[in-house]
């Protein structure tokens, strides 16, 4: 579902102003490793095999 890409700075510092943020080159540097492995994570989220899973159950109390 992800499209695999490259997370550098400038995107970090695109994406973190359509949040609303101003943060320095130095702040998105230190968060970038983060997003990196996010990212990774998410990409093994994909592949887990979830054929054989069956959905959660809600119960409600009223």
């Amino acid at each position: 579902m992800l499209a695999r890409m490259e997370i550098s700075v400038e995107s970090l510092r695109r994406a973190a102003a359509l949040g609303g943020f101003a943060w320095t080159d130095a702040e998105l540097e230190a968060i970038r490793p983060a997003v990196q492995r996010l990212l990774e994570s998410l990409e093994q989220l994909e592949h887990l095999p979830l054929g054989d899973v069956e959905p959660t159950t809600q119960y409600r109390v009223l």
